[in-house]
């Protein structure tokens, strides 16, 4: 009995890998990564509008995630586009393993670029700048 708890437990254990996960599913099963990911977004001007509905509508093209180490600590890189327009509206997003910390890099052919998150040195470089 006491392994079949113990199974089911593991079972239901989030994955702990921080590389090949996809945003949207990663947004609709991490509360602390869908809080982040709004709370960076929320109310700011320059946010392109497929980036600002994300949570509830993915609507976009999502690459699966990198690990990247940042200042020795695991984090995780998701790449997202709007559909149909991957040259001209892109976004990094940078998290904390746990998800409670994130970053993001917004490159928009009419809005330009934008930082959100007030990401340190090893971070922008983790974002491509």
């Amino acid at each position: 009995m006491a392994m079949l708890v113990a199974t089911s437990a593991n079972a239901q254990a989030p994955d702990a890998s921080l590389s090949g996960n996809f945003l949207p599913a990663v947004l609709a099963a991490s509360e602390p990564h869908r809080e982040s990911l709004q709370a960076l977004i929320k109310g700011k001007p320059g946010t392109p509008f497929w980036l600002r509905n994300m949570v509830r509508q993915p609507r976009y093209v999502a690459l699966a995630s990198k690990k990247v180490d940042v200042a020795g600590k695991p984090m995780q890189l998701f790449e997202a586009c709007e559909a149909k327009r991957c040259d001209d509206s892109r976004v990094r997003v940078l998290y904390s393993a746990d998800g409670k910390r994130a970053v993001l890099r917004i490159s928009d052919s009419k809005l330009g670029e934008k930082l959100f998150g007030e990401p340190s040195i090893g971070e922008l470089r983790a974002l491509g700048l």
